[in-house]
């Protein structure tokens, strides 16, 4: 229901799941898909791939930013390869005029010169635990708010008793919309620092307009290294910190692949949706994926604007720029396969299969006879609160950053007043943590363009959201504003302290409650939050009906189909994926080829256009040949290549691995035909976009020369 605001973490099911098609938890993988494994060309053992107690491919493979990417090891030294993308944040922030690695890239020639990241995390899956059985037995025979608060206190129970006995992170997660809970242990390294990074020419060669595109030239790619303390422990940035050790790393094959070799993925995908019914796909495309467009296309065009004026302002809205884009181009690809490929139909067929199986068995028809309707009732009822909910998070929560900074301030000044002043400690961390968020805030911020963003965000909000879902327009600007929401901005601007981080560290050197409580950002905040959150309450009311029948409709299905392999929605926990390397066919008289090379980089160039210019080093490669040993048998040199590989959002960055468990490249897109990837798999269209490791290479040896991280590599030839 709540698509923004409750990741509802479902059950994959697929009519007939083919073999490309899923995500697998790779501890829970049952002998028929290893067996599936084995006959499309893995040629080592499972036990290499996953073990709890040996050393195995997944110890080469972490979570980064607490699953927003993947990342693995390519050394015994701790470096890490993601994609450029999962570290332009990091790069930005390491931007200046001076030193614009953005425009330039950035390569570190020993490990004094690699850039610490504050906040930036890599977590290690040690080991996983099925204890659906005890979860369950707390919540037997319960239903609602009162099963939910049971699933909740013996979940902590369970994590409280893993953590005193490993002394890991112990975290429950719910499976199968309730159907399976596993115990994940794990380990997250706090201090992660860039080693390398082509310049955005290279590493995001074709910008918004390749963007979910085949055919992609794009040298997606950046290099980290995890550190951590003398003991081997995780531990925060400090100089005196060391190379992690990890124990597996990735062997690199520069050998390359053909049509038809066998791939395989491991990642921590993030989110999908493959089991919502017919209503949920409907409300999706109808409310959701048309607000989330048309919003972030206001603001887009208002933060390029300023963008194409000033190179400042260029660097400092480039990731804010490029995470808005990114989903805003998903959401209107979405919606085009959607209607495309008739997704909503087939579910809708799904459905009435489902209940012509229940009709022919009375205990069937008892057990489940009325989950779909609770489920449609539960959609009608929540449409507008999902449509209000959906406009306040785009516009205010995620349009101007003023409401974010008003808002995330104010949490972090109260927790400094209420902490004990006995304990000096706690009150000197909670006020480091403030000036850190500060200052980490206002470094890339605008108040003038914001101030923009901020009218054209308010003026959608007032129009969009229902009189009875906001604040009424007089409360909300002031009766004298009702008719000047210019005015009112301007007033805003010029009269908040948070507009700036020295006005802001003003107004809290002397805290005083009651002044950072009249602030007019404060005020204006509050009143859209507290509305928010009287529809989310509803909103939750509606969820508790929803969720035991979601739950027992999955448990449903299962029941039906008895004997087919599932596997569960993403929720950002390790998967393994296996496929192929191959072409596809986007429509009638089109087919396109698995592999780009260099050649497709040099036709797309065009020096006009900030997406297709192409640097003056990789054109001399590229006239002289100079490919070394990275080039294919007919002199070609490899870029970027297709797989059938099932992945989404948070896989960005997962190593694609052959048949031997080698490194051959690195997934970082989608295709834009398949763009219902998260909410159904399209056995005939949906493709893995990877860039090949062999363009890695020789962008790092030749362009780079960065020939002390080639060294570094464990590099195979076969």
């Amino acid at each position: 229901m709540r698509n923004i605001f409750v990741l509802l973490t479902t059950l994959m099911l697929s009519p007939a799941i083919k073999a490309d098609e899923g995500m697998w938890l790779p501890f829970l993988i049952s002998d028929q898909q290893i067996e599936m494994m084995q006959q499309k060309g893995l040629e080592i053992p499972f036990e290499s791939i996953y073990s709890h107690s040996a050393p195995s491919l997944k110890d080469a493979v972490v979570s980064l930013d607490d699953g927003a990417c993947t990342g693995e090891f390519i050394s015994d030294k701790g470096l890490l390869l993601t994609n450029h993308h999962c570290g332009y944040n990091e790069i930005q922030q390491h931007s200046t005029l001076q030193h614009n690695y953005l425009e330039n890239g950035f390569w570190a020639k020993s490990l004094e010169q690699e850039l610490p990241n504050p906040g930036k995390t890599a977590t290690l899956l040690i080991e996983a635990h099925d204890v659906t059985q005890r979860i369950q037995e707390a919540a037997k025979n319960l239903m609602g708010a009162e099963r939910q608060q049971a699933i909740d206190s013996i979940c902590e129970i369970v994590e409280v008793e893993a953590f005193e006995k490993s002394k890991l992170e112990a975290t429950v997660k719910s499976f199968f919309y309730g159907n399976t809970y596993i115990l994940f242990l794990t380990e997250t390294y706090a201090d992660v620092r860039l080693v390398g990074t082509p310049p955005s020419s290279i590493g995001k060669f074709g910008g918004d307009t390749d963007n979910w595109m085949w055919p992609r030239h794009t040298g997606d790619f950046s290099f980290f290294r995890v550190y951590c303390a003398p003991d081997g422990s995780p531990a925060e940035y400090s100089p005196e910190n060391i190379p992690f050790t990890p124990k597996m790393h990735l062997k690199i094959n520069t050998q390359g692949y053909t049509k038809g070799d066998f791939t395989m993925t491991m990642g921590y995908p993030g989110y999908t949706q493959r089991y919502l019914t017919s209503h949920g796909v409907q409300e999706i495309q109808d409310v959701i994926n048309p607000i989330v467009a048309e919003v972030r296309g206001i603001k887009q065009a208002i933060w390029a604007d300023a963008m194409q004026s000033s190179p400042a302002i260029n660097i400092k809205y480039a990731a804010k720029y490029s995470e808005s884009s990114n989903y805003w181009k998903y959401a209107i690809g979405q919606n085009q396969a959607l209607e495309k490929l008739s997704v909503i139909e087939q579910r809708e067929q799904t459905e009435a299969s489902f209940n012509n199986w229940i009709q022919k068995d009375s205990v069937l028809l008892n057990q489940y006879g009325k989950t779909l309707s609770i489920i449609e009732a539960s959609y009608m009822l929540g449409n507008k609160l999902t449509l209000a909910e959906t406009i306040t998070d785009e516009t205010m929560l995620q349009g101007a950053e003023l409401v974010n900074f008003a808002l995330e301030t104010s949490s972090l000044f109260m927790e400094l007043m209420e902490a004990d002043e006995d304990e000096a400690a706690s009150s000197a961390s909670n006020k480091d943590e403030l000036t850190n968020t500060i200052q980490s805030l206002y470094k890339d911020y605008d108040a003038t363009l914001d101030q923009q963003v901020f009218e054209a965000m308010l003026q959608f909000y007032l129009e969009e959201v229902p009189e009875s879902l906001r604040p009424p327009v007089e409360e909300l600007v002031g009766k004298k504003y009702v008719n000047d929401l210019s005015g009112f901005v301007k007033s805003l601007y010029k009269q908040t302290a948070f507009t700036s981080a020295d006005k802001v560290m003003a107004l809290f050197s002397n805290p005083d409650e009651e002044a950072l409580f009249a602030d007019p950002a404060i005020v204006f905040s509050y009143q859209v939050l507290s509305y928010l959150y009287q529809m989310m309450d509803i909103h939750d009311k509606l969820l508790l009906q929803f969720d035991d029948s979601q739950r027992q409709l999955i448990k449903g299905y299962m029941e039906q189909n008895k004997g087919r392999a599932y596997y569960p929605d993403a929720n950002s926990t390790m998967r393994l994926s296996f496929g192929s390397v191959g072409d596809y066919e986007p429509k009638d008289g089109v087919k396109y080829k698995y592999l780009t090379t260099l050649s497709g980089i040099i036709e797309k160039e065009n020096q006009e256009l900030a997406d297709f210019q192409v640097p003056q080093q990789l054109k001399i490669i590229f006239e002289n040949k100079d490919y070394g040993p990275y080039q294919l048998t007919d002199g070609q040199m490899p870029v970027c290549f297709l797989t059938s590989n099932d992945i989404t959002g948070g896989n960005s960055g997962s190593p694609v691995l052959n048949g031997k468990g080698q490194l051959i490249g690195v997934a970082f897109d989608g295709n834009w035909e398949a763009m219902t990837s998260d909410l159904a798999y399209e056995s005939r269209l949906q493709k893995c976009i990877c860039v090949d490791i062999r363009y890695v290479l020789l962008i790092v040896d030749k362009l780079a020369g960065a020939h002390n991280l080639i060294e570094e590599m464990d590099v195979v030839t076969e």
